[in-house]
């Protein structure tokens, strides 16, 4: 989620971007550094694939890559609209909208940083978390509620530095993907919340 500093997803309002610059005039570093944050999860995307290819024959299946119900997917999506709104509304994590960094950047720099925040950062944690390591722990012989409990946990430890009313909501969060991972039996599904959510925080 991009209210934190995970090792994927980065904050917008947390980046160096607050210098007064022209939209064409793109400081070096501040490319390089979305251009890095967009690459770092398109490797952890290839990585993940690879090793699931190389465990499994069956690849797609194991780590929950195939597509699901039309139904599980919209329900899913719109149950997290709604929590998503909801604790944004009780506990504005969010912050308030901020689109002074997005006037002083290039065109370059906002296309990677949506690309890398809003698209590749969600996939790759997905596939991770309730991907490979959610296939991995349940083969090992955790039940499946106990998987969803501890990789909740674990999202919410990459965000420590968060407050601890942030810290229960990532936990939260963890739990509901987990839950979307389980019923709809496919990982597009938790990928698409995610997606929705870091859209979302990302302004």
């Amino acid at each position: 989620m991009t209210t934190s500093s995970s090792w994927i997803s980065f904050v917008i309002r947390s980046s160096s971007q607050t210098s007064a610059v022209p939209p064409v005039a793109v400081p070096v570093p501040a490319l390089g550094l979305s251009f890095l944050k967009t690459a770092i999860p398109l490797v952890a995307i290839v990585v993940c694939i690879a090793i699931a290819k190389r465990r499994h024959a069956e690849w797609r299946g194991y780590i929950g890559l195939v597509a699901p119900s039309p139904s599980q997917l919209g329900l899913w999506v719109v149950l997290y609209v709604v929590w998503m709104l909801a604790t944004n509304r009780i506990m504005g994590w969010r912050g308030p909208w901020d689109f002074a960094p997005w006037r002083a950047q290039s065109l370059s720099v906002s296309v990677l940083r949506v690309l890398g925040v809003g698209l590749l950062g969600p996939i790759a944690e997905e596939l991770i978390f309730r991907g490979f390591l959610y296939s991995r722990l349940t083969e090992a012989g955790l039940a499946v509620w106990q998987t969803i409990v501890l990789l909740a946990a674990a999202w919410a430890a990459l965000h420590y530095s968060e407050a601890l009313p942030v810290l229960a909501l990532f936990f939260v969060d963890g739990v509901l993907l987990g839950l979307a991972r389980k019923t709809s039996r496919s990982v597009i599904v938790p990928i698409a919340m995610h997606i929705v959510w870091n859209l979302f925080a990302i302004w």
